[in-house]
């Protein structure tokens, strides 16, 4: 296999679960189902977590088949690499690194919608595209459970800087635990 088809065939896996991620938060987040934007992306990569649903239901609101086919289309990115000659065949270690992979993306995905969400609420308070009502609901879903540690004291809400300290532990956390286990900075799209 060529570089650049490996590279393309890694790109795209890469994209396919990003919107398997999203579609993860969709739902722990109980997003607006109707936003035209989460409908696209649920239409384009919910199909192989239907199946998997079927099987294992969501537990304490968490949709456990999503997490595994996130999982199992890192594992077949990893498995292309292999192909390509690029990293030596160890099965354990593909799929230890598909999870690190899934649960960096995870943290990854979570910083940019809280900045987002943050820069948002300053200069678009009142624009109502689809793509701002759903980052402004996804990050104020994710500062709730802050707020409970930090209310809003004399209208400035302190609560996203609590959940980035949060966040960033578990971020480092999990980078060094990927790192230790040899996983390749340059091969995990959560890097």
């Amino acid at each position: 296999m060529s570089e650049a088809t490996f590279y393309l065939v890694k790109a795209l896996l890469d994209v396919f679960t990003i919107g398997i991620i999203l579609n993860f938060y969709f739902r722990l987040l109980r997003a607006d189902y109707y936003n035209p934007i989460v409908q696209g992306i649920i239409r384009a990569v919910d199909y192989p977590s239907q199946v998997l649903r079927s099987l294992i239901k969501p537990m304490w609101g968490l949709d456990i088949s999503t997490l595994i086919v996130a999982i199992l289309v890192q594992s077949s990115a990893f498995f292309i690499a292999v192909t390509a000659g690029a990293i030596e065949y160890n099965p354990l270690n593909i799929l230890l690194w598909s999870i690190y992979s899934v649960f960096l993306l995870i943290f990854k995905i979570a910083w940019w919608i809280m900045l987002a969400g943050i820069v948002l609420s300053w200069i678009a308070t009142t624009n109502m595209h689809p793509a701002i009502v759903l980052i402004r609901q996804l990050s104020d879903q994710i500062f709730r459970p802050f707020r409970v540690f930090l209310p809003p004291m004399g209208g400035l809400d302190f609560s996203p800087i609590l959940a980035f300290i949060v966040l960033n532990f578990l971020q480092i956390a999990f980078s060094q635990y990927a790192i230790e286990s040899g996983l390749p900075r340059w091969l995990s799209v959560g890097f």
